[in-house]
């Protein structure tokens, strides 16, 4: 079995800075997920996604039959709800961190070197360590970006690359070399190439996968967080 072992964890810090965009967790995705792929939960499944989704109301009810029957309908019907209603249209932003390389001066601007087969892990689902492996709430949500190893160069001239690295600088003359990604995309659809090239390697692994389609890549310079600012976007080169 072939393995996933490239990945960038997502940066949930930045989320406050760019707060107005849209942006999926492991909850929202799982709706995605069951939307795109048709997936049908098991009863076993439907009570893992109570107990994890559901928490509170599971750890309230759970001992009275009664009740637990009647709360139990009404989250299962939420659901199916909530999966109706999964946006699998708007353009959602995912937030990370990489370190650009040395300037280029034929091109005038920096590279930035992303790995082929580099996904996105979401959190874990709550409670996941007490579900059987077989569970589908064992698993984790994996967004994978098209072509993301691709985009591998920022422009910026000669002169302003060079107050820029100035300005990154510490005493001991080491450059902060690391700028944010605000990666903006949207759900491939679920019979598309973009995701069947994916979903095989993704479910062996013991993931659940969603491919976002990237439609630019936004470079944010955020080493003063008091002055975050947009410095350029990252191209295929």
């Amino acid at each position: 079995m072939k393995k996933i072992t490239v990945f960038i964890a997502i940066i949930f810090s930045m989320v406050t800075v760019f707060a107005q965009t849209k942006q999926l967790d492991e909850k929202s995705a799982f709706y995605i997920y069951m939307k795109g792929s048709n997936t049908i939960l098991s009863a076993d499944d439907e009570l893992d996604y109570a107990k994890s989704f559901e928490t509170a109301t599971y750890q309230k009810y759970r001992n009275d039959e009664f009740e637990w029957d009647e709360q139990f309908s009404n989250i299962k019907q939420s659901l199916k709800t909530k999966i109706a209603e999964a946006d699998m249209h708007s353009t959602y932003t995912i937030v990370t961190t990489l370190e650009f390389g040395d300037f280029d001066f034929t091109n005038e601007g920096f590279p930035i070197t992303i790995n082929a087969g580099t996904f996105f892990p979401f959190n874990y689902f709550n409670n996941w360590v007490d579900f059987k492996r077989t569970s589908l709430f064992y698993k984790r949500i994996a967004l994978k970006l098209d072509s993301f190893d691709k985009y591998n160069f920022f422009a910026m001239p000669k002169d302003e690359a060079k107050a820029f690295l100035q300005g990154r600088k510490n005493s001991y003359g080491t450059v902060n070399r690391k700028v944010t990604l605000q990666i903006n995309y949207k759900i491939a659809a679920f019979d598309s190439d973009e995701y069947n090239n994916f979903k095989d390697l993704a479910l062996s692994n013991n993931y659940l996968p969603i491919v976002g389609i990237i439609e630019n890549i936004d470079v944010y310079d955020t080493s003063n967080t008091k002055n975050i600012k947009k410095i350029g976007e990252l191209v295929q080169k």
